[in-house]
């Protein structure tokens, strides 16, 4: 038996006031996927497929879900207490500038 790819679904639960993940068949959910904006997740050490994934990597990809829930749900925003490498401009519909 060949095991179905998953995929992991984050979300804010506003009733409860919880954060919730899942896993699905990301065959029920890839016509989704394929509308969806699709953000990679860039690796310390991304040009090695087989490379460790580091603590640093695993902070930067909470951070980016945590964002991502503050940027669709703004009451969460002023519960953030972590620091971020620029400062948050919630109204910017455009990318910021690299250095």
């Amino acid at each position: 038996m060949t095991k179905q790819p998953l995929a992991a679904i984050f979300f804010y639960d506003e009733d409860s006031g919880e954060f919730k993940l899942c896993n699905i068949q990301r065959s029920k959910v890839q016509a989704l996927i394929e509308r969806a904006l699709v953000m990679p997740v860039p690796l310390d050490d991304q040009d090695a497929p087989d490379s460790a994934i580091s603590d640093e990597d695993v902070r930067r990809l909470g951070g980016m879900l945590m964002l991502m829930q503050g940027y669709s749900n703004p009451e969460l925003r002023e519960r953030f207490k972590f620091a971020t490498e620029r400062s948050i401009n919630w109204d910017s519909p455009t990318r910021p500038e690299l250095d």
